[in-house]
């Protein structure tokens, strides 16, 4: 921790000494003119509005008014502008032009909340005539989470999103997001779709400083204008721009440390010795330690230091304290300027994030040139300027980038985990005893592994770029705007390697013969190599361009409001992935073209209508089915502004219906699957001689059904506000019909002599809810606010292209999406997209009567009352493994007996309570979200590990632990089956035959975190101002602090073997100072 608060404090010093020198300067810099400028400010009756925020436009120097309203500001010039704001009321600005006599500025109320724009697709539209289901979030929001991904914050932010951060790995990990939950059973089409300022973006190159909102669209209706890219939901973020006025310099400094979320430690060599005898013991070996040996570890495991030689014989290591360290450092840094006048208005903001690894840094620093620690370095920049060429014609140019700097090591983390701890066997030393690294088969050392693994570095860099040009034609047409959009965007990845090796030792320290230090024969491990000169490689680029042009039309006629956009859009990606310094292997394009049209009719602010339509095509599909046609129909009844609620207690009162069909591309077929595949084969023969000439042939046949999917979904809504938000929240339930889902075939048969293209065929239906209740309101000086969110969706399959199953119940149509996924791809990799769902076994009993167990399915007929013969017990199941349900009657335990049962590992229910207090300058926040109806695959391995016969606390659960009695209580109420030495249990622990599949290891997932903690203080607005500083506030933040689960204590639980087998789970603290001048 100290280490922490040195490298807070060297690297936060500077930053924030700087910024506070750039805010004060530009602050108190002006033209010194000797004019002063008197006023009042008042509200449209002319009463006096104290506290109300008074400056000249570009200029960070403030004042406040007085009780009368009154204000003075010094130096002020005939060219200026007057900006005055205040709560509750609009931002009114005024030119100078006298300086003898006082100014009187009107500030007209802000009576009407759901008056503001709101985005919509390609447009902004008044939040009273919103007719889609929708989820927000401000970026404001989104800062309180001290989160280095920042999807990490939607689950909690965002009913109808749900979120699975699968690692916390620096610079690599990117949180999966799903919108209303899994719809579709092709794993490559779940992603939402991104729009960042109305352009198809990703979210990696945000952070959440420039960002205003972030809005979900989750009906078909909103989303039918993104064509076949909307199905699954589209998360529409709209970044801050400059404002007419004072100018805004706005620094935030975060200093923090991470810690690891869970650890699951082997057990110490005492209680190692221990459990490898009684395992050996239940196998029928001869045990592996003597109890003079045994005495010897409980003695080291306590912290005696042995005598003599036993004192290099004996060890207690634990391999996760030389694997990790305790905290490890994240800073953040941002700075924002925005501001301009009526004719200009600038935005810029500039972001600073290191976040370092959890390796040891006694391993990782071995070495004076280079670290072989996982270290992330990104720089963010993001402008948005905005110019009214005259009153016709206004010009936008958006510039933004990110660089990434990621420094890590060589090893892989699979080999850095599993072999530095979880497989280390704790009976061996760090070093030898003559201080060389030690290193062994059986206990690879982290010293080893980090110190000899050199240095990867990849550098990431990403351009944004957008023009924007609005000509408004109220000359032509009152109301009318053209429109004209042009981004481009580039990507690139490119990838250093060094290698080295390091000196390590092993030796025989149980040699009995040894009787000095001296004597220890040391047999060399790995011998030292100097870092290798960088070998260079380009891992990928791209560049992706949009366009669009079109027209708006936004007009009131009395009672009447029309709003329309038509408009052109235009997508084309270009992919380039270049491997390990070969040829470019890949070269693809995606392109989109699309005509699309939106209108909104409202009437007396009470009924609203709004349809879309959208035709997109995609030159990836088949020529004569390269287009689709997407529409959505919506409508809303604004209860709140009838004449029998209008002034009473209902703010708000909105009943919204929407019907729609969008459509999702992106299948993971590949480029153009309509065409078939041809490959090298094994060639052909020619001539009288047989001459072999290589040749090439259909591997693969096409699919002119290879299609989009598409999503017709229905929704109601209700939104409500009474008493000022005393009583606000909104309610939707929704159904979705999707079809044409890419699947696999299987009922194409072998005869055809090649793989078959998938096919668009399968059909879901999916369902689901989404609640907010929340009340806010002001007791004296103590202001507070409590909001609930609750989220419900599942899926059933009603069609797919399946061969009958073994048993009707493991027909997967008429079930949730399962995908059966494996120990190994859930956590042996980058999460791939697949979510689990199992057919299982169902766990009875633990066989305990040896007279019961049957030696054969006939035997088990014959004698109803034998336990059912298990298929993998080879004629001999052993007592305390389990006995299954048989679920088809026939006294037979096999794949028959499984069925569908449990959920996957995304939540079916996720609720959510946030609860915000203020008074006097001190604010507190607190977030807890439940994730429900989940399941989750636990690896026999996390008790007893069968390749290394190593264990965790939780192999005293299993049965014959203590004893092999089946009568003993412990074994009667055990948790695990028995263990076998150097392997697993083939009746119910064996990952080969799937006979882990079974509700022993897969278990309730759901849990209950504390996700989110910010308690912080202002400084009084009156004693900053005097340095002309708006808000100073001090806080401490923190995010993933604590989970609440029926799994194993240790073990994160939104994925539970994360300690193993990858980049484990993190906790983040933070300690934060924002400024705003």
């Amino acid at each position: 921790m100290n280490n922490i608060i040195e490298y807070i404090t060297r690297k936060g010093r500077l930053a924030l000494t700087a910024a506070l020198a750039l805010g004060c300067s530009m602050a108190v810099y002006a033209d010194k003119t000797g004019n002063v400028l008197k006023g009042k400010v008042v509200d449209p009756d002319g009463k006096p509005i104290p506290g109300a925020v008074v400056n000249l436009a570009e200029q960070s120097k403030l004042v406040f008014t007085d009780e009368d309203g009154n204000f003075s500001i010094s130096d002020a010039n005939y060219d200026d502008e007057v900006n005055a704001n205040c709560v509750g009321y609009l931002t009114t600005i005024l030119p100078v032009e006298d300086f003898r006599t006082p100014i009187t500025i009107v500030l007209q109320p802000d009576n009407d909340p759901y008056g503001h724009l709101a985005p919509v697709a390609f447009d902004t539209q008044k939040k009273k005539f919103l007719t889609d289901s929708r989820s927000v979030v401000t970026g404001e929001e989104l800062q309180r989470y001290p989160v280095t991904v920042l999807q990490n914050a939607f689950n909690s932010l965002l009913p109808g999103v749900q979120t699975y951060e699968w690692s916390s790995e620096p610079g690599w990990t990117e949180t999966q997001m799903y919108v209303r939950g899994i719809r579709t059973m092709n794993t490559s089409a779940r992603n939402p779709l991104i729009i960042v300022d109305n352009v198809e973006r990703d979210l990696s190159f945000l952070d959440a400083f420039p960002i205003e909102t972030v809005t979900v669209l989750k009906d078909a209706a909103a989303t039918a204008l993104y064509g076949m890219r909307g199905a699954n939901g589209v998360i529409l973020v709209t970044t801050k721009r400059g404002q007419a006025g004072k100018t805004h310099i706005n620094f935030t400094q975060e200093v923090g440390f991470q810690t690891l979320s869970n650890k699951i430690e082997t057990q110490n060599s005492y209680n190692m010795a221990l459990t490898r005898n009684q395992v050996r013991y239940l196998s029928g070996m001869e045990p592996m330690y003597s109890a003079e040996q045994i005495e010897k570890y409980r003695r080291v495991s306590a912290g005696e230091t042995l005598d003599g030689m036993d004192r290099y014989r004996y060890f207690n290591t634990n391999w996760f304290d030389q694997l990790y360290r305790e905290t490890a450092p994240v800073l953040k840094t941002n700075l924002q300027i925005s501001g301009g006048n009526n004719r200009a208005r600038y935005y810029v903001s500039f972001s600073y994030l290191r976040q370092e690894g959890m390796w040891n840094s006694d391993w990782t620093n071995m070495m004076d040139r280079y670290s072989t620690q996982h270290i992330l370095n990104r720089w963010n920049l993001r402008s948005n300027l905005d110019i009214n060429v005259n009153k016709y014609l206004r010009v936008g140019l958006d510039l933004g980038g990110r660089i990434d700097n990621i420094n890590q090591p060589t090893s892989s983390v699979f080999d850095l985990t599993t072999f530095g701890a979880v497989e280390a066997n704790p009976m061996e030393p760090v070093f030898t005893p003559t201080g060389e690294i030690y290193s062994s088969t059986s206990a690879r050392n982290p010293a080893r592994i980090l110190g000899s693994s050199g240095q990867e570095r990849n550098r990431r860099r990403s351009l944004y770029s957008t023009a924007e040009v609005n000509g408004y034609l109220d000359p032509i047409t009152k109301g009318l705007e053209a429109n004209l959009v042009i981004s481009f965007d580039g990507f690139d990845v490119h990838e250093s390697t060094q290698t080295n090796s390091i000196n390590t030792y092993s030796y025989d320290y149980m040699n009995m013969d040894v009787q000095r230090v001296e004597d220890f024969k040391l047999s060399q491990t790995t011998q030292y190599s100097e870092l290798t000169n960088p070998s260079s490689n380009e891992r990928a680029n791209s560049w992706t361009l949009n366009a669009r042009f079109g027209f708006k039309y936004n007009r009131d006629f009395g009672k009447h409001h029309v709003n329309a956009n038509a408009f052109i859009r235009s997508y084309q990606q270009r992919l380039n992935v270049r491997e390990a310094n070969a040829d470019n292997t890949m070269y693809s394009s995606d392109r989109f073209l699309s005509y699309n049209l939106a209108a909104t009719y409202g009437f007396d602010n009470r009924y609203i209508l709004s349809g879309n339509i959208s035709r997109m095509g995609n030159d990836n599909f088949d020529p004569d089915h390269r287009w689709g046609t997407f529409w959505g129909v919506s409508g809303a009844w604004v209860a709140s502004e009838e004449s029998f609620l209008r002034g009473t207690a209902v703010n708000l009162l909105k009943l919204r219906a929407s019907y729609g069909t969008a459509g999702q591309s992106d299948t993971g077929a590949g480029r153009y699957p309509y065409q078939s595949i041809f490959s090298q084969q094994n060639g052909y023969g020619f001539g009288h001689n047989a001459t072999w000439v290589p040749g090439y042939a259909e591997s693969v046949a096409g699919n002119p059904n290879s299609r989009w999917e598409v999503s017709k979904m229905v929704n109601l809504g209700l939104d409500w506000d009474f008493w000022g938000r005393k009583l606000y929240g909104s309610a939707d339930i929704f159904k979705e019909w999707r079809s044409d889902i890419l699947v696999t075939r299987s009922t194409i048969p072998d005869m055809i002599g090649i793989s078959y293209a998938k096919d668009s065929y399968g059909k879901v239906e999916s369902r689901g809810y989404e609640i907010v209740l929340g009340h806010a309101n002001r007791i004296g000086k103590v202001g507070y606010s409590i909001e609930g969110q609750l989220s419900w969706n599942t899926n059933k399959i009603t069609e797919m292209d399946e061969t009958e199953p073994l048993v009707p119940w493991q027909r997967k149509t008429g079930n949730r999406i399962f995908e059966g996924t494996s120990v190994q791809a859930l956590y042996e990799r980058p999460f791939d997209g697949t979510i689990g769902g199992w057919n299982q076994y169902q766990f009875v009993e633990w066989a305990s009567d040896p007279d019961r167990i049957a030696t054969s399915q006939a035997d088990a007929i014959a004698h109803p009352e034998k336990y059912p013969y298990n298929s993998a017990s080879a004629g001999n199941q052993q007592l305390g493994t389990a006995v299954f349900k048989d679920l088809n009657g026939d006294r037979l335990i096999d794949e028959r007996d499984m069925a569908p049962i449990g959920y996957t590992i995304m939540p079916e229910l996720t609720p959510s309570f946030a609860v915000n207090v203020n008074y006097a300058g001190f604010d507190l926040r607190a977030v807890i979200t439940g994730y429900l109806n989940r399941s989750v695959f636990v690896s026999p391995a996390a008790t007893y590990s069968g390749w290394s016969n190593m264990g965790t606390h939780e192999v005293t659960k299993m049965w014959g632990y203590y004893t092999d009695d089946p009568n003993d209580p412990r074994n009667i109420n055990a948790k695990y089956p028995r263990p076998v030495y150097g392997g697993f249990n083939n009746i119910d622990s064996n990952r080969d035959t799937k006979t882990y599949q079974n509700d022993i290891w897969i278990m309730n997932g759901d849990y209950w975190s504390l996700r989110n903690i910010e308690f912080g203080y202002s400084l009084p607005a009156k004693l900053i101002s005097k340095i002309h500083m708006s808000q100073c506030r001090f806080y401490f933040s923190a995010y993933n602090i604590c989970n609440w689960s029926h799994l194993p204590k240790g073990m994160d639980p939104e994925k539970p073997m994360s300690y193993c087998w990858w980049y484990p789970k993190t906790r983040i603290f933070n300690f934060g100072l924002h400024v705003e001048f």
